[in-house]
């Protein structure tokens, strides 16, 4: 694992390195989830995939499920908890 440095601006912005860009493959508009804790933070790009493509396993996706981010594990049961409020 890396370390580079950057600096906060105003309203707490901060610019990702382009060599980070690239790598992940994010631009203007890309979405990221930032997991933090008391220490330390952790960024990762939301990378879509289009469900269709690898569905049918386990039938036809939902409507809303056509387009799927991949995520950490850690989050997947906080969507299983948004999608059914339970």
């Amino acid at each position: 694992m890396r370390e580079v440095r950057v600096k906060v601006r105003k309203k707490g912005q901060i610019t990702l390195p382009a060599e980070i860009r690239r790598a992940w493959g994010i631009s203007e508009g890309s979405e990221l989830i930032l997991l933090y804790d008391e220490r330390k933070a952790i960024i990762k790009p939301i990378k879509e995939i289009k469900v269709r493509e690898y569905s049918g396993a386990l039938g036809s996706p939902e409507e809303d499920e056509v387009l799927f981010s991949i995520i950490d594990p850690e989050l997947i049961p906080l969507y299983f908890k948004e999608k059914y409020k339970g």
